[in-house]
């Protein structure tokens, strides 16, 4: 079951980026992933990216935070 719910919630984070509604970061975030895990899954799946300035800045923040 936990594994279902998991699924799906990348799968919603894949359509809300998809549809431009969310950024990569936050994309990652709902998915529970890390950036890097999400732009494989978006590779993976020939959904192409969508990376802005906004998406480095969120990542470049989320790196300070964990350094």
């Amino acid at each position: 079951m936990r594994e279902l719910v998991g699924k799906g919630r990348v799968y919603f984070a894949i359509e809300k980026y998809a549809a431009n509604e969310v950024s990569l970061g936050k994309a990652a975030e709902i998915a529970g992933v890390t950036i890097s895990e999400m732009m494989d899954l978006l590779q993976k799946l020939g959904i192409e990216s969508k990376m802005n300035i906004a998406d480095y800045f969120e990542g470049k923040e989320v790196a300070e935070r964990i350094v």
